[in-house]
This record gives C-alpha cells, structure tokens and sequence, in this order.
C-alpha cells in the first residue's frame, strides 16, 4: 500500500472508534490492518513506529482529544521493562500478535490507574505497573509496562508507548 492509502486505514479506524464506542471498547488497529506486508515479523519495529507517528498527526489534525497508545501484547515470560529500552528489543518481546494502535481517554490511559482497574474487576489483585522510556521514539510522550492476570487467571504482558 501506498502512505496515503495507509493513512486513511489509520483516519477511519480513528473516526470510527471515537463516534461508536469503541474507546470505552478499547477496540485496536493492528498494523497489519493498516498495511497486509506488515505481517511480517522483521517490519514490527519501523511499521509501529510510522504507524504511531502517523496516528499522533491525524489525531492532531483532527483536533481529537484523545491519547494514542501503541500497543505490543509481549511474550508470557518476558522480564519487566524499567529504564531505557529501543523499539526494535522491545520488538523482539513481542508475542504473536502484531502490535496496535488504541484511543484513550486522557487521564484512562493503561497503567494510569491499577487500583481502580483491580476494583472495578478488569484484572486480578497484583497487578504490575512500570514505567519505561523508548529512546528512539521521541513521539512518545511515556510509555508502561504492565503485567496483569485477566478474569480467566491467565498472566498477559504488555507494553504501551503513549502520545
């Protein structure tokens, strides 16, 4: 695909989710929905990273008032993220799933409130929360890493750059 024909997969997704609910949803875009030569594996780290930039700027141009998350679902054993890390070992954690952009509220961002999300029974007691710098996404205004047991006890990993 072409970047333009890719940026109206990314303008639509957006639209669409912030008129049908799909925020409250955290309904995603992977970004081999953006582009099908995505899928490939070895194209994670530079397609996430055009893909999140891309989506900061029509967000912006759109005046939407929302956060962009970018979103990589990471291997079942993957150590916590604290510190520094580049994009493309953070790639590298990933599970099978390609990575995805989210629409969030400001202030509903993942990680930004575990208690609450503990509370309300959206993941089991003992959730972790982290926050980690990407050094070579400037875009990325801060980023978490979060391991959580969801309702079916099953531990997931996750990490999310946010702009």
């Amino acid at each position: 695909m072409n970047p333009e024909d890719q940026e109206r997969v990314i303008e639509q997704w957006m639209m669409q989710v912030s008129q049908n609910g799909g925020v409250e949803r955290y309904d995603h875009l992977h970004i081999d929905a953006i582009d099908p030569l995505w899928k490939t594996r070895g194209l994670w780290a530079e397609a996430s990273l055009w893909a999140f930039e891309e989506g900061i700027a029509i967000r912006d141009r759109l005046i939407m008032p929302f956060t962009l998350g970018l979103g990589v679902s990471l291997e079942d054993n993957s150590p916590e993220i604290v510190g520094d890390i580049r994009l493309a070992e953070l790639m590298a954690r990933a599970d099978w799933s390609s990575p995805s952009l989210y629409l969030f509220y400001p202030g509903q961002e993942p990680g930004n409130d575990s208690r609450a999300a503990i509370r309300d029974g959206n993941v089991e007691a003992g959730a972790v929360s982290l926050p980690f710098r990407v050094t070579d996404v400037p875009v990325a205004k801060s980023a978490v890493f979060l391991r959580f047991a969801s309702r079916d006890s099953e531990v997931h990993n996750s990490a999310f750059l946010l702009g």
